[in-house]
C-alpha cells in the first residue's frame, strides 16, 4: 500500500493508509467542543430522535438510537477535523450532521432532506440543542443542486444510508466544485458498491481517495471518500427521481 494518494484515475479500490479528507494532521477551523458537554448533548440527540413523533426510526431502533446510529456518526466525527462548508445530504432526523455540528461548533453545516417533516423536527433538535452552527433546508437534491445558492458552493458532502454510491455520487455532486469532497458512511458492501459506480464516477469526474473502517461495535461501517474534479457537469444531477430509478452504469 503506497502513501501517495492516486493522481491518475477515477477508481481505486486499495485502502490508502492516508487520512480521509481535513483530517487531524491537515489545519483547520473547525475545532472540537469539550467533550464532556458534547457527550450530554449527544445522548441528549439520541432521546430526541427516539421520541420524535415523525417516526425517524423504526419502532424496534428507538432503544438504539445512541448505540446503533448516534454513535457510529460520533465515529465518523473522529476521523474528521472540518473545514470549509459542508453538506448533509439525506440527513433525514438528523444524522451525520447534527453529531458533526456538536463536535464541530466552529464550521457551518447544511442538513438538507427531501421531507418536509424531517427537516422541522430538526430544527426543532437545533433549537433544543442550542446550536447555532446548524442551517436546515428542505427539498430535493436533484433540484437543490441546480440553484445557484448550492450549486457547488460546498467543500465536502457528507451522508449516511442515502443510496447506493453510483446515485450518491450523482446526487451530491452538483453542490462541490474542483477540488471538492463526498464522504459516505457504507456498510461492508461498500467495495461492491464502488464497483458498481465506475460508470458514475468516471462520467462526473469523482475519484477514491480514502476508505477507513469504522470502529464501532453495533455493525462494521466504513467512510469512503471521493474528491471531484472539475466543476459540477453540467446537465446533473438528471430530473427527480432518476438518480435512483435509473442510475449511471
Amino acid at each position: 500500500h503506497g502513501s501517495e494518494l492516486p493522481h491518475r484515475g477515477w477508481v481505486d479500490t486499495v485502502n490508502h493508509p492516508n487520512p480521509p479528507v481535513n483530517s487531524p494532521q491537515t489545519a483547520n477551523d473547525g475545532v472540537s467542543a469539550g467533550q464532556d458537554d458534547v457527550d450530554h448533548r449527544l445522548q441528549r440527540l439520541a432521546g430526541l430522535i427516539a421520541g420524535s413523533p415523525h417516526n425517524l426510526v423504526s419502532a424496534r431502533e428507538r432503544d438504539k438510537v445512541f448505540e446503533r446510529h448516534v454513535l457510529e456518526c460520533n465515529a465518523l466525527a473522529d476521523q474528521l477535523t472540518p473545514s470549509g462548508t459542508w453538506m448533509d445530504l439525506g440527513t433525514g432526523g438528523g444524522l451525520p450532521g447534527l453529531v458533526l455540528a456538536l463536535r464541530y461548533p466552529g464550521i457551518k453545516w447544511t442538513l438538507m432532506d427531501a421531507t418536509a417533516k424531517k427537516v422541522a423536527a430538526v430544527r426543532t433538535f437545533v433549537d433544543v440543542l442550542g446550536l447555532t452552527n446548524v442551517a436546515a433546508v428542505q427539498g430535493r437534491a436533484e433540484s437543490l443542486a441546480h440553484d445557484a445558492g448550492h450549486r457547488g458552493r460546498y467543500d465536502v458532502v457528507v451522508s449516511r444510508a442515502v443510496a447506493p454510491l453510483a446515485s450518491l455520487v450523482e446526487l451530491s455532486r452538483g453542490f462541490i466544485g474542483d477540488g471538492g469532497a463526498i464522504v459516505v458512511v457504507k456498510g461492508p458492501h461498500w467495495e461492491a458498491e464502488l464497483a458498481g459506480a465506475h460508470r458514475a464516477m468516471e462520467r462526473l469526474r469523482v475519484r477514491l481517495i480514502h476508505s477507513v473502517r469504522l470502529e464501532v461495535a453495533a455493525r462494521p461501517s466504513w467512510v469512503v471518500t471521493m474528491r471531484a474534479e472539475g466543476p459540477p457537469p453540467v446537465g446533473f444531477p438528471r430530473r427527480d427521481g432518476i438518480p435512483q430509478h435509473d442510475p449511471i452504469v
